[in-house]
């Protein structure tokens, strides 16, 4: 039975958008545990002692009970170069724990800060972050993506972002790629201009 994980971004004492990394959990339960009740973020992180000061990226280790957490500052990866690779049969639905695939694609890609993973021609995700592409005024994010990450799902609820298949053959209709996730925003000026940032 595989592990899972939560990464919530905790900044000056604060949890941001609980809601959403328990819907993921929910999902979770209700495929791999449906007969188990579901844990509940809110209630574990009010027995716990947060940082009260700066940007944390809390780790939370999951099965069916809370197996591990951890708080680290937050430190920003310095991205301006992405390599797109084959995703082949690689499927990453749900957020597990174990991350040594993706890693180790990485790895192989020296030349790029981060890559991107695409199936069937179809771009879908960085290995840390989901993708948005920007058309005109317009951010798309890809249809099927290796997994839907909560910032990604908040967006969308908030119609600021819209479900599209991308294809690496249109790649060039559009101007500019960001990575979002709950650390790094959705705006042009966290983004990259493409095609440059294509390697």
């Amino acid at each position: 039975m595989p592990t899972f994980l939560e990464t919530v971004h905790v900044l000056n004492g604060e949890t941001l958008h609980l809601n959403y990394h328990q819907k993921r959990i929910n999902d979770v339960f209700h495929y791999y545990f449906p007969d188990t009740p579901v844990l509940n973020i809110q209630d574990y992180f009010a027995s716990l002692e947060l940082p009260q000061s700066g940007s944390y990226r809390a780790r939370l280790v999951y099965r069916t009970e809370w197996e591990f957490h951890e708080f680290i500052p937050y430190k920003s990866k310095n991205i301006k170069h992405l390599a797109i690779v084959n995703t082949d049969d690689f499927e990453y639905f749900f957020k597990y724990a174990d991350r040594s695939h993706i890693l180790k694609k990485v790895a192989d890609h020296p030349e790029a800060d981060d890559i991107i993973f695409s199936k069937h021609g179809k771009l879908q995700d960085s290995s840390i972050a989901n993708l948005a592409f920007k058309k005109g005024d317009t951010w798309y994010t890809p249809k099927d993506p290796l997994h839907w990450g909560t910032t990604r799902r908040r967006l969308i609820d908030e119609q600021v972002l819209e479900e599209k298949d991308i294809w690496i053959s249109e790649l060039s209709e559009y101007s500019h790629i960001c990575l979002i996730n709950v650390f790094r925003p959705l705006s042009d000026t966290d983004a990259l201009l493409l095609p440059n940032a294509i390697v």
